[in-house]
């Protein structure tokens, strides 16, 4: 069994009191939100064609608790969901019963790096001093006051160092191949919250680096980032700067009738990248979880195993 680690109230935050400039990103991806089991199999459709059937699928209990969690941790109408034109009749459904927030609609899948930087653009337009939790859709984290006080710790973080972007780290229940991250040194200024710098990444790891991984505690990304908005937006101009230049022409045209017709010309010659130099920048320090472990047999689940 793990330890809990004990409420600090130096440090833990009131998970249900959203805080100043806070904003949440929820990215979709390019699927509806149908539930996952990992012995169902996939329904029959064509590539990009949209079915009926799939618009009336049942709520999924992962999105949904991912949408809630999203909605506590911003005031209302801080919370932005993206989604693809496509898919975003579906996704209303699952965006019915969580406070209301900006719908950002993508022309196309695109893939993560479009649809974290378009949202991004938009908030740090309208709100400068904004601090971003990136959540991808399908995290099932249970006990949600404990991951949400783990949230509210990056939020301390990153108010006392703007310019430290924060990737949750959580160790893996299986020794995986990929999304390794070795912990290094304190991050200077964040000690008592128990930041720490990135010693390496380690992706396609052999059986045997697996096995010192996990001996030596090394981590596995949940995909969760929490940082400042402009820490984040100036990253991703390092890391992304095709996707970055080629959405440049849009953001003279946010809120604006040429929106519409002005994305979709820019998507159409988008190119298909994922965050995968972002993820590995160095420039990222980690917050682990202690008390969290990665399901990684299962591809997307998050547990928190009760001591």
């Amino acid at each position: 069994m793990l330890a809990r680690v004990p409420f600090n109230p130096q440090i833990d935050r009131e998970p249900d009191a959203p805080h100043a400039h806070v904003w949440t990103i929820v990215l979709t991806g390019d699927a509806p939100p149908t539930p996952a089991c990992r012995h169902d199999r996939p329904r029959r459709h064509r590539p990009g064609h949209w079915s009926p059937a799939l618009s009336a699928a049942p709520r999924s209990p992962r999105a949904q608790r991912t949408l809630e969690r999203a909605s506590r941790l911003a005031a209302p109408g801080r919370m932005v969901t993206v989604m693809t034109r496509q898919r975003a009749a579906a996704w209303e459904r699952e965006l019915e019963a969580v406070a209301d927030g900006p719908r950002v609609v993508q022309p196309s899948y695109r893939g993560r790096a479009a649809e974290l930087l378009l949202p991004l653009l938009k908030i740090v337009r309208h709100d400068p001093s904004a601090t971003v939790i990136l959540l991808p859709a399908v995290q099932p984290v249970e006990h949600d006051a404990r991951f949400l006080r783990y949230v509210g710790r990056a939020l301390w973080a990153t108010a006392l160092r703007p310019d430290v972007p924060l990737v949750i780290g959580a160790r893996p229940y299986t020794p995986v191949a990929d999304g390794w991250i070795e912990p290094g040194a304190p991050v200077e200024g964040l000690e008592t919250l128990a930041v720490r710098s990135v010693k390496r990444f380690v992706d396609d790891a052999s059986a045997a680096e697996r096995r010192r991984l996990v001996d030596g505690h090394a981590l596995v990304s949940t995909s969760i980032f929490v940082a400042r908005a402009q820490t984040l937006l100036e990253l991703a101009e390092r890391t992304l700067p095709d996707v970055r230049e080629a959405l440049e022409p849009l953001e003279g045209a946010f809120d604006r009738p040429e929106e519409a017709l002005l994305g979709d010309a820019i998507y159409e010659c988008l190119p298909q990248a994922g965050l995968g130099p972002l993820e590995h920048a160095p420039e990222l320090a980690v917050l682990a979880l202690p008390d969290v472990v990665w399901r990684a047999h299962q591809h997307e689940a998050l547990e928190l195993l009760v001591s």
